[in-house]
């Protein structure tokens, strides 16, 4: 998903905090005091005791961990339950379980990505005016590689409570309150040899106050942090027992399949044969949702999908019916023309210091549409009761999403629902696309049609990659001018690309502040950690009919392709090694030139290559983490590209589970090498061309490269690690193919796509370098 940033805040926040401060003035901040943004008091839950609003301590001993967090394959909730652990002073065994929490509890609420301000620096009226707005609005959702920067301190701290409370408890024990210690789940006596267990004493101290500021464990103590774990969720994962939305099945539910306009903008100006499909086995309902979508509900998901096939949908005519790629590809050039763009960086004068400059290196680029292409398709069940409360089963990256989804689609069929009840499920890959309340809005229409019934609603493969939401196209000019060294004494980048804030606020919300100022488009595009005097970024919005959204790594996906591409180009221009043309511009930068070293030494760099054989590097900061990856290809003669190798080394601060790290950059890098060599959404009277994995390929097993990480350890606190994986990859295969055959292609994806037959796809250079 998306990097949350102030400008995603205004957008979410900045009705909410005017109000909130109009509040402030007419009774004081007595009232946003009252927010309990950190859940640390405790209450009893049945036969549970919950220590606070983290965790829970049965009877028996075990230990449940509330981990406000989609988990959709990063491992947050082993990861979080880990921190928890090592505070409360619990083995990380089978003892210990995690529930996704789906309450608006203040708590929860991702002030983090919002505010941008680490929690464990976190202070202020800003921060505290903020963190309180937030957690009122509810606002919880899962992405920008945020879960563990936002969510370690506050679980340490919850862990941190809750093994103090048991302390206190444990005073029944008549013995001085300084000899009790805590290990494996007891506290205990060690001189008398008494003990009580978690389980009887979580019920009382669950009704004590907790410590102001409870004492955290120093680094050096810790039993659990920064060792790898198992998942807690892959031994139910191997037995096949996790529930995903698609896996949902409900008594009396019925199946929902939809088909959207070909070209986006268009509406249903009207069903032709809306009878006959109304008369096909199985079907319920023919429902048309906001003048836009044609829905079929049937007794099956494939009965309702047979017949929307039969559909004949009249759709009107839109200003982009005749777009093509061409067209869309002339746009943006034309936009990196422009006299006004939007600037966003201006240090020195690097317009004037280029201008005049003997050696000047020039270069444009360009990426296409991108969907995002979940492995799990698209879908919401959702049921609404007679009595008008709500409930939901969706995979989803945010329950406010999914409570908002709800109440739009079910008000477009006249129903207002009391409450919302949402079950999150298991997530088949999200990477943004799941915090969009599209397919709940649908869903719930139908549901409110349908009152009492669960509506499940599925997208086809078909729906997903041609009808629903995008990565944007881009292309930027860059130059530079070199010095006497070869190094570059000034820097100007432009990037043309559509604006993600400006398309989602169009989408979902009352007020759109624009398209200028979007930090999204330019994210990877600054290059602050190289040392570069005198420098410029701008960027130009290029409006089109496409909804654009969040997207793994966003901006960074583009610009840093975009940018290490180029700094290669000036390496060539400088006649330098283009490691040592980075280690030039990494001098005052430390912690990347150490990332840097350790991924050139984990690829053996410099050493010889048989021809036809490349290496390439890149290096970018996201997300607050550093990786730097180097790849090597073979291209063979009759141009097939094939990425033998990816060496990755990444800074992601404190690494709480060093083997989810490794498993998040395998698989960043995996996804990264799809992009790169194979990914590209085309556009054809303007409606998108490709429609399923026949002609929009995935990388495959049989022809993946081997991946090597290695975590570097720079002491800070914890970064991102959900998607900086795929930042470096295109750079870096860009650059490798370079390497083997001296080609510079600065477009994606880097290689043209063949069948060879009905099993497998092959990549191999485009006929000419672009």
């Amino acid at each position: 998903m998306a990097r949350f940033l102030s400008r995603r805040g205004f957008l979410i926040t900045g009705a909410a905090l005017g109000g909130t401060a109009l509040v402030a003035a007419v009774g004081g901040v007595g009232y946003l005091a009252t927010v309990d943004v950190d859940g640390l008091h405790g209450h009893l839950d049945g036969e549970r005791a919950a220590l606070n609003a983290f965790l829970i301590i049965q009877s028996d001993g075990r230990v449940v961990v509330n981990v406000p967090r989609t988990e959709m394959g990063q491992g947050i909730h082993t990861g979080l339950a880990m921190v928890v652990a090592e505070e409360l002073d619990i083995p990380f065994d089978d003892r210990i379980t995690v529930e996704f929490p789906t309450e608006a509890h203040p708590a929860y609420s991702v002030w983090f990505n919002m505010l941008q301000i680490r929690p464990e620096e976190a202070s202020g009226p800003v921060v505290w005016v903020g963190r309180r707005v937030l957690g009122q609005l509810g606002f919880i959702a899962t992405g920008a590689s945020g879960s563990t920067m936002g969510m370690w301190h506050p679980m340490r701290v919850a862990g941190a409570s809750a093994r103090y409370m048991l302390l206190a408890a444990a005073a029944r024990l008549d013995v001085p309150a300084a000899e009790l210690a805590t290990g494996d789940g007891f506290v205990q006596h060690v001189s008398s040899g008494q003990r009580l267990s978690y389980g009887e004493l979580a019920r009382e101290a669950a009704l004590l106050p907790p410590p102001d500021r409870p004492a955290l464990k120093p680094a050096s103590e810790w039993r659990i942090i920064g060792r790898s774990q198992p998942r807690v969720d892959l031994p139910a994962k191997v037995r096949g027992e996790p529930v995903f939305g698609m896996d949902i099945a409900l008594p009396d539910m019925v199946h929902a399949a939809i088909r959207h306009a070909p070209v986006f903008g268009a509406k249903v100006g009207r069903v032709v044969n809306e009878a006959e499909v109304r008369a096909a086995p199985g079907v319920h309902d023919v429902a048309v949702i906001e003048g836009q979508k044609v829905a079929v509900v049937a007794a099956s998901w494939w009965h309702a999908e047979q017949a929307a096939w039969l559909l004949d949908i009249e759709w009107t005519k839109t200003d982009a019916d005749g777009v093509s790629s061409t067209e869309m590809s002339a746009r943006l050039r034309s936009a990196l023309a422009s006299t006004t763009p939007y600037e966003h960086i201006d240090d020195g004068d690097a317009n004037s210091v280029i201008t005049n400059a003997s050696t000047v290196v020039k270069a444009e680029y360009t990426v296409p549409f991108l969907p995002h292409a979940c492995m799990e398709p698209i879908n919401a069940t959702v049921l609404v009761r007679d009595d008008l409360t709500a409930e939901t089963w969706v995979s989803s990256q945010s329950p406010m999403a999914v409570r908002q989804g709800v109440a739009r689609g079910a008000g477009l069929a006249g129903v207002e629902p009391t409450s919302v009840t949402c079950n999150i499920t298991m997530n088949g890959g999200a990477f943004g696309r799941r915090s969009d309340q599209d397919v709940v809005a649908e869903a719930a229409f139908l549901a409110a049609r349908h009152r009492g019934r669960p509506v499940k609603l599925i997208w086809s493969r078909e729906e997903d990659i041609a009808r629903g939401l995008f990565r944007s196209h881009a292309a930027a000019r860059l130059r530079a001018a070199l010095g006497p060294d070869g190094l570059p004494v000034a820097y100007d980048a432009l990037v043309a690309t559509q604006s993600v804030i400006e398309s989602i606020a169009s989408r979902n919300l009352p007020v759109n502040p624009g398209p200028d100022g979007d930090r999204i488009s330019v994210e990877g595009l600054d290059k602050l950690h190289y040392a570069v005097p005198n420098r410029r970024i701008r960027s130009q919005h290029v409006p089109s009919h496409m909804p654009i959204h969040f997207w793994r790594s966003n901006g960074f996906s583009f610009n840093t392709f975009f940018t290490e591409s180029f700094i290669d180009e000036c390496a060539l221009a400088a006649r330098a090694d283009p490691l040592a043309y980075r280690r030039a511009l990494l001098r005052g930068s430390p912690r990347h030139l150490a990332v840097l070293n350790r991924v050139a030494e984990l690829a053996k760099w410099g050493t010889p290559m048989a021809p036809g054989r490349g290496r390439g590097i890149a290096i970018e900061e996201c997300y607050r983490s550093v990786v730097a990856q180097v790849a090597e290809v073979t291209v063979a003669a009759d141009g097939e590209i094939r990425v033998d190798r990816v060496f990755c080394a990444i800074d992601a601060g404190l690494v709480i589970n060093p083997d989810a790290v490794i498993a998040q950059m395998e698989g960043g890098i995996s996804f990264g090498v799809t992009t790169a060599l194979m990914s590209a959404i085309s556009l054809d009277g303007g409606a998108v061309v490709e429609s399923n994995f026949h002609d929009f390929p995935m990388q495959r097993l049989a022809n993946a490269p081997a991946i090597e990480v290695a975590i570097v350890d720079s002491g800070l606190p914890p970064g991102g690690a959900g998607e900086p994986g795929i930042v470096p990859v295109a750079g870096a295969i860009a650059n490798a193919i370079h390497a083997a055959t001296g080609r510079r292609i600065r477009s994606l994806p880097l290689a043209v796509t063949e069948t060879v037959d009905e099993r497998r796809t092959r990549t191999v250079l485009p006929p000419a370098a672009t």
